[in-house]
This record gives structure tokens, sequence and C-alpha cells, in this order.
């Protein structure tokens, strides 16, 4: 990402959203439920037109997970999406149809992130190649463990698929330390694809500049939330087993705070952050008036 660059137009769509008892996503957080949403960012490129960076749920979920042992993934994180809230609707209302997005940018396969894929008939995907190469010989019920639900991809998925690796590596210099490298998604620096170890196989964020030359950084799960990487606050234990690495995970999480200190005019993006969606909504109605 430089200062030529094109700049992307971004708009953090709430797709859906799940119930959670805070405290599970938030050591020392409250004991009552709090709603988590789940973010699709639609991003708008200058000569790409519309993608996107991830889909948030979508009504396959329900399908998905009408049987068991998927049912119980539909129990502990119970869902609701609002028509007005599937993506469809609020890509139509920006006049955008789902045949019109033309690429997926996939953070890392959990379910509320990769639910709306089989919407989008004429997109690619990106993501890292460990990411995709869990789901060899995946099992149903290994699967569940994970959160990843194989009945949402769709059946093309593999020939659709470019691995995020194959891009040109970018070295991303000492204020992005400890995350070192990217990958320049799209050839021309206007979306860096970010390794994000911790809470999958492969969790890719994306580092962008906005129309108002904000610097982004989309950091799916790397935390819950904005407090959690401002306070250094680590889920509950009881959310270790559904880390890939929970050491890794400590550690992204402490490198997301020293790149915030070093750039305070960066905005960190989780995929579940009601106050970070609210913020940036605040921001660009402001940039806009």
């Amino acid at each position: 990402m430089t200062g030529t660059a094109p700049r992307i137009e971004v708009h953090l769509l709430q797709v859906g959203q799940c119930r959670h008892p805070e405290w599970v996503t938030l050591r020392g957080g409250r004991w009552s439920a709090a709603e988590f949403p789940a973010l699709s960012a639609l991003l708008i490129h200058p000569t790409r037109g519309a993608l996107l960076y991830d889909t948030g749920y979508a009504t396959h979920f329900d399908a998905a997970t009408a049987r068991f042992p998927e049912r119980l993934y539909r129990w502990i994180t119970p869902v609701q999406l609002a028509p007005a809230q599937t993506l469809q609707h609020q890509l139509a209302a920006r006049g955008i149809a789902l045949g019109d997005v033309s690429r997926v940018l996939i953070s890392h396969l959990h379910a509320d992130h990769v639910a709306g894929l089989r919407d989008l008939p004429n997109a690619r995907f990106s993501a890292l190649r460990a990411e995709i190469a869990g789901l060899a010989g995946l099992s149903r019920l290994r699967g569940l463990t994970q959160a990843i639900l194989p009945a949402l991809l769709p059946a093309d998925f593999a020939a659709r698929l470019d691995c995020a690796d194959d891009a040109q590596g970018i070295a991303l210099g000492p204020l992005w330390a400890p995350f070192d490298h990217g990958y320049d998604l799209l050839g021309d620096r206007s979306l860096i694809g970010v390794p994000l170890p911790g809470h999958s196989r492969a969790q890719m964020g994306v580092l962008l500049r906005d129309r108002d030359d904000r610097p982004l950084l989309l950091a799916a799960d790397a935390c819950w939330s904005a407090r959690a990487w401002r306070e250094q606050r680590m889920p509950s234990l009881l959310a270790r087993p559904l880390m890939h690495n929970w050491h890794a995970y400590r550690a992204t999480l402490a490198g997301l705070q020293a790149v915030a200190l070093r750039q305070p005019e960066l905005l960190i993006v989780p995929s579940h952050c009601a106050e970070t969606l609210r913020a940036y909504a605040r921001s660009t109605a402001r940039a806009a008036a």
C-alpha cells in the first residue's frame, strides 16, 4: 500500500449477528449476552468494481446446520439475520447485484465469514493456501469442532479459488512489526493481504486506504473487539479449544496493539465489534458532510 495505490470506497455491512456471553470473548467481560455483528466489508475499487471481504451470514447457514451434528453449531451460536440485513438487500441498496461482485477476499473459513459465498455466482475467491488446505479430508464432526461447514462452499469453490500466497509478496516495514509481510492481492497495492495467525489455520487480514486516505486493517477474528486489543484482554479459556494456536493468537493480539500505538491514524476493524462499525460509520458521515 503506497501513496500512489488506488483508494478504496469502503462500506462496513452488518450481515446478521449472533449472541454470546461477553466474558467468553473478553476475559473479565459481562456475564450477560452481547450481540456480535457479522461483518462483510464492501470494497469498491476504482477499476475492479465491487469486491467483498467475507460475506457474513446467509440463509445457507440454516440449511447447513439443519442436521446433527451441525445443528449444535446453531444452538451454541444463535444467529439472527433480518431481511434488511441480507447481503443481497444491502448491496442492492447501493446499486450492486450479487452477480456484480468480482471477488471475495476470505479471511478464514468459519461459517460466519463464508455463509454467503454460494450467492455470488461470478466471484472469484482469495484465501491463504494453508487455510484452504485444512479442508482436505475434513469430516463433518471435525469440521464442526473447527467452526467450518463445508456445505457452505460452492460446488466449484476450488475452480474459483486463487491462493493469496501466489500474489506478489510485500515487505511491510518496521511500522508493522511483528507483521512483516503481506500479499498484493490485486497487483496495484490497493489491497494487501496480511497473515494474522492464531485464530484459524491461516487467517488473512486486509490492509487498505479508504477514499478519505485513512488506513484500515480489516482484522477478522484476530480479536473480537477493539477493547481486546486496546486492553490486551484475551478471550476466556473456554474459547481456547476454538483457536488453532492460542499462543499465536496472543502474539497477534499484542501485535495489533503495537501497530496501533505506532500508527494512531490506523483503524483496526475486527469483524464482530459493534463499536468499531459505529465509529467508522460516523467518521465517513462526517467526511461526506
